[in-house]
């Protein structure tokens, strides 16, 4: 680990354990997405993110957990109903924040953690654009197309039954020293 004072490694490691607890909410939002205690706990993580990445001087990732607050602001107040395309996009926002942060812990800075688009991703859909499903591949992935033919069935392996060996008809004599 690159040195860093001592705001910024407290920073790092808050925002780490908030992340995992984040993690947590979002796998209980998969399973319930009416969980509003779940997505204000990963609003308030997100939340304290911004705010103490802004206060330090990291701007990248102030804006894009801004653009990930915002988000998480209509899905908590029922401005916009949650689904599972919401579970990926914020998985997205989790995962270039992590990156930011290991960049920042490293000492390189905090790089560029939107990667390109997801600020304008997230903007749009917390905006009403529907958010990315789920099961569609990543863009400019094509999906591996069924085989036309059904693979053979595979016999299970031939084992042989173990084989006897007749014991000794004397006894085994002990050996010096035992």
């Amino acid at each position: 680990m690159a040195v860093l004072d001592e705001t910024t490694r407290e920073f790092l490691i808050e925002s780490y354990e908030n992340l995992d607890l984040l993690d947590r909410d979002l796998v209980a939002l998969e399973k319930d997405p009416a969980a509003r205690d779940c997505i204000a706990s990963v609003f308030r993580t997100i939340h304290t993110i911004k705010g103490t990445a802004g206060f330090l001087g990291f701007g990248q990732l102030e804006k894009l957990t801004h653009a990930g607050e915002t988000l998480l602001a209509k899905l908590r107040d029922g401005t916009l109903e949650f689904t599972s395309g919401h579970i990926t996009i914020l998985l997205e926002l989790v995962d270039r924040t992590r990156c930011a942060l290991r960049s920042i812990e490293s000492g390189a800075g905090e790089g560029d953690p939107a990667g390109g688009d997801l600020i304008d991703r997230l903007r749009a859909v917390s905006a009403g654009a529907a958010p990315p499903e789920r099961s569609s591949p990543p863009a400019g992935i094509d999906p591996v197309p069924a085989p036309a033919v059904a693979a053979p069935a595979v016999a299970p392996p031939v084992v042989a039954p173990p084989t006897v060996v007749a014991a000794a008809a004397a006894p085994i004599a002990p050996t010096k020293g035992t």
